[in-house]
């Protein structure tokens, strides 16, 4: 080993938690499903409307995925540095409680 101490940056952490929190809020606003539907609408009871519509459905399956996804990252981040924040805190207690000598 180099010598070198292992650390966590808790900031860095926040930070892609946060990142990754937002990327799944734009992704539920992306409403990638609509412009199939609205062609769905325009196609009337056509065999391709049909077709359009299970698209649509398709879609907004996938991008729900996506955004439970993402969010489900965010949250294991989040616990990640709390977790991390919990054991440091207590380490650093036990540290602070040890008797040394004169």
């Amino acid at each position: 080993m180099s010598g070198e101490v292992p650390g966590i940056d808790p900031g860095v952490l926040r930070t892609a938690a946060a990142a990754f929190d937002d990327a799944a809020d734009s992704l539920s606003r992306m409403r990638a499903d609509e412009p199939v539907g609205d062609a769905a609408v325009a196609l009337g009871q056509l065999l391709t409307a049909e077709s359009c519509r299970q698209a649509q459905e398709g879609i907004t399956a996938a991008v729900t995925a996506a955004v439970e996804g993402v969010r489900e990252y965010s949250e294991s981040l989040d616990a990640a540095l709390r977790a991390y924040s919990d054991q440091d805190q207590s380490v650093a207690e036990d540290i602070a409680n040890v008797d040394t000598p004169n």
